[in-house]
């Protein structure tokens, strides 16, 4: 796949977050997360729909889904800001309120190679500052290992992610 604009990027992106978070990638959901027009999320929406090879699917009344590429070039994107915040806080002491502003800046600009550098370096964290979940070096979505806390005994110890 050829290399995407830093607006198809955040539009792939943002899609994403809103339709793993069980809500409907609509017209005007998409405008106000990306501060935009809704006639320019049309516009754009027609674009990756037409793309080659289609990024996006668009369904009247149904919002916007991810074709398998656009899922994967979204995951990319979200891989490259994770780990970017997980370097600048272990790595140069920024705290973890202050690195997605930094993160946003960096995530389109990082080569594969780069990536690459940064994840083992990391030791291949899973999780960003925030408890976010990284995706793999393959993108893929780590599947969420949790245990309800109505299932611990009494006492018991645990750690929470988020």
């Amino acid at each position: 796949m050829k290399q995407l604009t830093i607006s198809i990027q955040n539009y792939l992106k943002n899609i994403y977050d809103l339709t793993e978070n069980g809500e409907t990638a609509s017209t005007n959901a998409l405008a106000a997360k990306l501060s935009v027009s809704a006639p320019s999320v049309t516009g754009m929406i027609q674009k990756l729909s037409t793309a080659e090879p289609p990024l996006v699917e668009y369904q009247k009344h149904q919002g916007v889904t991810l074709t398998r590429d656009g899922r994967r070039a979204a995951l990319e994107v979200i891989r490259h800001h994770r780990l970017l915040e997980t370097w600048l806080v272990q790595t140069l002491g920024y705290s973890w309120d202050e690195v997605h502003e930094e993160a946003e800046r960096l995530e389109h600009v990082i080569s594969e190679d780069f990536e690459r550098r940064i994840a083992a370096a990391l030791g291949h964290p899973l999780r960003d500052p925030h408890g976010e979940l990284i995706p793999t070096a393959d993108l893929k979505m780590p599947l969420e290992e949790s245990t309800p806390l109505s299932s611990l005994r009494p006492g018991a110890k645990f750690s929470s992610t988020k």
